[in-house]
């Protein structure tokens, strides 16, 4: 029992600075922020249930699977780099106003909760290495065990957090909502580049 309780304060605990749900819930207002509020509750639960799948395939699976399709994190984090480029740079460059009847037509847009949100944005690069590296440390059924409800408490705070995450439509008008899409925009394009750039540092001959 103390190894499973150990388990998940360390997956816990090593998880959240790397998720950040919390800080990250702006991020998905404004990429959801054209949505219903249904929609964007949905989004919320989807994208929880996505960063838990993610983290709980590294754990189990993921140095075979990068193994079988000779794929190196590198290799991952810039992908992840340029989806989260382009979405900040749609966000940044996003003038239009939704009318009633593109709300209507919500179902026929993208569905952001798998890429870019719970992939990279959250379960990026460097938690799915941070979860294979909780791998090599397990040494036992309780020690899987305890990783994996580790990220289950994660992946609750995640649907937490962008579940309410429409509640700053209480204190913000549309233009500082507006304002606030774009700078987040900004950072998230940032993110993107700093991926971008880090994974061409770590495969660029030295």
């Amino acid at each position: 029992m103390a190894d499973f309780l150990h388990a998940i304060a360390v997956a816990f605990i090593a998880m959240f600075p790397m998720i950040n749900p919390p800080g990250h819930a702006p991020m998905f207002y404004a990429m959801t922020r054209d949505d219903t509020v249904a929609r964007r509750r949905a989004l919320a639960a989807k994208t929880a249930l996505y960063v838990f799948l993610i983290l709980a395939v590294s754990l189990l699976f993921g140095n075979l699977l990068l193994a079988f399709f000779a794929i190196t994190i590198d290799d991952l984090r810039i992908a992840g780099g340029i989806l989260v480029a382009h979405s900040g740079w749609g966000m940044i460059n996003n003038q239009s106003r939704v009318t009633p009847a593109e709300h209507a037509a919500a179902e026929d847009k993208p569905d952001i909760s798998l890429t870019p949100m719970a992939m990279p944005i959250l379960a990026g690069p460097g938690a799915m290495s941070l979860a294979m590296g909780l791998a090599v440390l397990g040494r036992s059924f309780s020690h899987y065990s305890g990783y994996l409800v580790g990220f289950a408490l994660i992946a609750l705070l995640v649907w937490t957090c962008f579940r309410w995450s429409d509640a700053i439509q209480r204190v913000l008008n549309e233009n500082a909502v507006g304002a606030l899409n774009r700078v987040l925009g900004l950072f998230i394009l940032a993110i993107g580049v700093n991926m971008i750039v880090h994974g061409i540092q770590d495969v660029w001959p030295k």
